[in-house]
């Protein structure tokens, strides 16, 4: 499986930095192009590690919080709700 999930330009995302958020089998990557829109940070995170995930509703938008168990934490930002509800079903699975 490998399901792609990018931030909304009409919930205020970034029209040259979108941040995608890339689900796999094994891990669950955020990805942003950055500001120099050279090249992209990203962070990863083992799908076995993952111990919550939160959506946080906007008045535009929905934010998404993936933590970790000590690894690290995801917050990737202008989501739509059904992207948001869509990743968090994939995670929680």
């Amino acid at each position: 499986m490998h399901v792609e999930f990018s931030s909304s330009i009409t919930r205020g995302g970034n029209i040259f930095t979108p941040e995608k958020i890339i689900i796999s089998d094994l891990l669950i990557t955020w990805k942003k192009r950055n500001k120099y829109l050279i090249g992209f940070d990203s962070i990863s995170i083992s799908r076995d590690k993952i111990s919550s995930v939160e959506v946080q509703n906007k008045i535009w938008g929905v934010d998404i919080i993936v933590t970790s168990n000590g690894v690290g934490k995801i917050t990737a930002k202008n989501f739509t709700g059904f992207d948001a509800k869509k990743i968090k079903e994939i995670l929680i699975k």
